[in-house]
């Protein structure tokens, strides 16, 4: 079968899934496709400025995203590259952050189960970004809106985003260990959780839902490669199509994108940050993109990862086996995307080069054989 073929198969699938016709579900995608990171949208800061004061009954001195300001911005990022996650400073208290998510019809729905999350993470004393009002959930021009309160000390990596610090690797990994020994919970707890949530709502879900929105980057721009790129273009799609989408691993309370960016304040005392995406789903997808984003600072940080988390969980064989092609799961949707991203901007994609590419499967077989080798010490 041809790749427009196994693509063409893939919508109709997805249409079967959702009870969608065929043409809709192909507009989701095609929807999706055409920005990518629609779940944050552009808006009228003075406007989010005078809704919030008039719910809330507060003074705002000033709103601005996060990473505006120097002072604030986390290391590694640049101005723009959190549009709507925007520190509210109040002449009448501490700061919050006000994030703002997409108009999809269940926005307000989604929102709110983000906040009982939070409200559950409290509950347990997870140290995890608290709600900042009883009330914390609002709408805003169609757009579901959660203010939290701001953490201070920004986040432990450097410049590049990386850290090489033993203490904050294995501090992220106990900390991903306690949240994955939380107790089963009913309500938002127990949606279906672990996914990238920067799609625009039509991928939300469990971790395999990453492997859906991959193929949908690739399907949108099929026609646009040029035979340059199409040796990257066919092999990520092969990727993609016999990808380990980890179901069948145990399952836990997971947070959706956890690395080092997921974490803010004084090593020691870290916070998560950024529930967006969490929910229930296989556990083994977070535990593998930390390892992985942690190794690229510095390789033993495996080691120290695996100290902190085993504190609290021990991997099953089932998990071990599979890591290898878990370590890569991140990492494909990320290639996809900067596929996506140079064919639609006229570049070739290049098969060397990128998050994930032919060399890639002997670099995860090593990162797991050393994770193997931490946990039998």
């Amino acid at each position: 079968m041809t790749k427009q073929g196994s693509f063409k198969r893939a919508v109709r699938e997805r249409a079967r899934e959702t009870g969608q016709r065929y043409t809709q579900a192909l507009a989701d995608l095609e929807q999706i496709n055409r920005s990518p990171f629609a779940r944050t949208r552009p808006f009228e800061h003075f406007d989010l400025k005078t809704h919030l004061e008039t719910r809330y009954g507060i003074q705002i001195s000033s709103l601005a995203p996060i990473d505006d300001d120097p002072a604030t911005r986390p290391r590694g990022s640049w101005p723009g590259h959190y549009p709507s996650t925007l520190l509210v400073r109040r002449d009448d208290g501490p700061p919050w952050i006000a994030r703002v998510f997409s108009s999809q019809a269940d926005q307000l729905a989604r929102v709110e189960d983000d906040a009982e999350i939070l409200r559950f993470l409290a509950a347990h004393d997870f140290p995890a970004e608290r709600i900042a009002h009883d009330d914390p959930v609002s709408m805003f021009n169609d757009s579901g809106v959660i203010v939290t309160q701001f953490v201070d000390g920004g986040r432990p990596a450097d410049e590049h985003g990386r850290s090489e610090s033993a203490e904050i690797a294995q501090e992220l990994g106990s900390l991903l260990g306690r949240l994955h020994a939380l107790p089963a919970a009913d309500g938002a707890v127990a949606r279906d959780g672990g996914a990238e949530e920067a799609d625009g709502g039509f991928y939300v879900g469990r971790p395999k839902q990453d492997l859906a929105a991959a193929m949908s980057f690739l399907a949108s721009v099929e026609d646009k490669v040029t035979p340059d790129g199409r040796e990257k273009f066919e092999w990520l799609c092969d990727q993609v199509e016999n990808a380990d989408d980890a179901e069948g691993l145990p399952e836990a309370l997971t947070h959706s994108n956890y690395h080092l960016w997921a974490a803010v304040g004084i090593p020691g005392t870290l916070t998560i940050v950024g529930w967006a995406g969490s929910g229930r789903g296989p556990r083994l997808p977070a535990l593998a993109w930390l390892l992985r984003t942690t190794a690229e600072g510095n390789p033993d940080n495996i080691d120290a990862v695996l100290r902190g988390y085993r504190q609290h969980i021990q991997l099953t064989d089932d998990e071990l086996q599979r890591l290898p092609r878990i370590l890569t799961m991140r990492a494909l949707w990320l290639a996809c995307l900067d596929c996506q991203i140079a064919v639609n901007n006229g570049d070739t994609p290049t098969i060397n080069e990128g998050w994930i590419h032919p060399g890639s499967t002997e670099y995860a077989e090593r990162l797991a054989a050393r994770a193997i080798a931490a946990l039998s010490q």
